[in-house]
């Protein structure tokens, strides 16, 4: 049985990677079935894990009507659906982004203040320099309401730019390495799991 799902595995990697030749039914095929599982097993697991425990449970069991209200308020996505009363999904949408920021930066610090804190360094070595000034840059390349068309300000504006582009690029090269760690990973799947052609 495990060999039958390394062969049907070995088969779907090879579906999927018939798209560096071109697009092609294969691709289109493995594309739908991938999109297909993903979608099913979010459907089940919100039904089982989110919508279950508080619709049996949380509504009907304790009497907690007030999970009502955003039970509504999330329906009311899909009203992109319906045209002429497309505007109401985005009242959804303002509650779920304002509720996300406002719970990610109340209950979560965690995550961008050391990186505040990170800031008020000593200036006492060229690396504490450079990253101060690159910060700076930075922040001065996203302030938009102060024209920067010439002169010293565009050139600060631009080194931000660049920085940014530096960043960029380094994250690009970590994705990209994560990436080929997967491909390797598929084809060890196909080479020595399926093919017994290494060890």
């Amino acid at each position: 049985m495990e060999q039958f799902g390394n062969i049907v595995s070995s088969i779907c990697i090879l579906m999927a990677w018939s798209y560096l030749i071109k697009e092609n039914p294969l691709y289109t095929f493995a594309e739908h079935l991938l999109v297909g599982m993903a979608v099913g097993r979010g459907i089940a697991y919100t039904i089982e894990v989110q919508l279950k425990p508080r619709i049996v449970d949380g509504i009907v069991g304790e009497g907690r009507w007030s999970l009502l209200i955003p039970a509504v308020i999330g329906c009311l996505i899909y009203f992109r659906f319906f045209k002429g009363y497309e505007w109401v999904s985005r009242i959804c949408m303002a509650v779920w982004i304002g509720y996300g920021a406002g719970n990610f930066l109340g209950f979560n610090p965690a995550t961008y203040m050391p990186q505040i804190f990170d800031t008020f360094i000593r200036l006492d070595s060229f690396d504490n320099v450079l990253y101060f000034v690159i910060v700076v840059l930075v922040i001065w390349y996203f302030i938009f309401t102060i024209r920067k068309e010439s002169g010293p300000l565009k050139h600060a504006s631009m080194l931000g730019r660049y920085a940014l582009m530096v960043a960029f690029g380094s994250a690009y090269g970590s994705i990209t390495m994560a990436y080929l760690s997967l491909i390797i990973g598929q084809l060890q799947i196909i080479l020595r799991d399926t093919l017994h052609l290494i060890k």
